[in-house]
């Protein structure tokens, strides 16, 4: 596709994020964040360079939330063997993934014969990292999950600022599975972080 490293980096993290769901149980509306101290509704924060890990939740969304897991981790797993058709199938037959470069790939096999060409190509012999993760149940059908992470080179173990991407993921509950129907990536841009500083700066 003739992208520089930092663009290929970039669309790895845009595909990397797009963890999906698959399963069975109700939701509740409810938040869970893998960002700061477990809670009754919440995820652990995980350790640097470690994928976050599910949290003691209420009854009525822990089904979700540990069967969420299995498919990240599923993913994971299928990115790592560069099997685009086994990263894929977590999405709606009609889903539409936006990556970091602003590429609309449409549905389940369109994302998946996409993947599997990166997969053979820039994204070859990669690895995802998810270090951030936050679920909130919109109804019981319905989840948005917002991810931050990216896409690991040859023996890299975490982020670097120049790939570090946060996405979100609509999840939706159909005919008792959980699906991907809309995914969107952004890149955290240190240019940005420097125009938009998290604090305002002091007055006088």
């Amino acid at each position: 596709m003739g992208l520089h490293r930092h663009g290929r980096a970039s669309l790895r993290l845009a595909l990397a994020a797009a963890l999906g769901f698959a399963s069975t149980g109700a939701a509740s509306p409810a938040t869970t964040s893998s960002s700061g101290p477990a809670s009754p509704s919440g995820a652990v924060a995980a350790a640097p360079g470690q994928a976050p890990a599910p949290a003691a939740a209420a009854p009525f969304h822990t089904a979700d939330l540990a069967a969420f897991a299995r498919i990240r981790r599923a993913q994971e797993d299928a990115w790592a063997r560069g099997d685009g058709r086994a990263y894929a199938a977590p999405y709606a037959p009609d889903a539409d993934l936006i990556n970091i470069l602003g590429e609309n790939l449409h549905g389940r096999q369109g994302i998946a014969v996409a993947l599997q060409r990166y997969f053979q190509g820039a994204l070859r012999h990669t690895r995802v990292l998810v270090n951030q993760e936050r679920v909130r149940f919109v109804s019981p059908a319905m989840a948005v999950i917002i991810r931050q992470g990216c896409v690991l080179y040859g023996a890299e173990k975490a982020c670097r600022p120049d790939t570090l991407s946060i996405n979100t993921s609509v999840a939706v509950k159909q005919a008792g599975r959980w699906q991907i129907t809309s995914f969107q990536n952004t890149l955290v841009s240190p240019a940005a972080r420097e125009r938009f500083p998290a604090k305002p700066p002091p007055s006088g």
